[in-house]
């Protein structure tokens, strides 16, 4: 006489996976920092951990420039052509908007 097994109903009809993605093609990280193939990470190590984030790096440099622009009075050569023109204004509203979110962000 052969065996029947079978299975409890909540078995049969509980689905394999109990996920549905939101956002199919999607991914969420928290954190995610590729170094990539970086000649010395340790040097790069050594950078994030002293001189602070690739962020804070990159906001130095956008201050650095900022200031050079306007030391020079660059806006004012009259040899930029109006897309040079362009490319520094939307740079200067750039680094104009991120001082005015950290000044929002520094009261809360």
């Amino acid at each position: 006489m052969p065996q029947t097994f079978t299975m409890p109903l909540t078995w049969q009809l509980a689905p394999d996976a109990l996920t549905q993605p939101i956002l199919p093609n999607w991914q969420f990280h928290l954190f995610n920092v590729n170094l990539g193939s970086s000649s010395n990470p340790s040097v790069e190590q050594a950078a994030l951990e002293r001189v602070g984030s690739y962020g804070r790096q990159i906001g130095h440099l956008a201050e650095a420039l900022e200031l050079i622009v306007q030391k020079t009075k660059l806006l004012d050569n009259p040899d930029l052509t109006p897309h040079e023109r362009d490319v520094l204004q939307v740079f200067l509203g750039d680094v104009s908007t991120i001082r005015q979110i950290k000044a929002s962000l520094a009261g809360a």
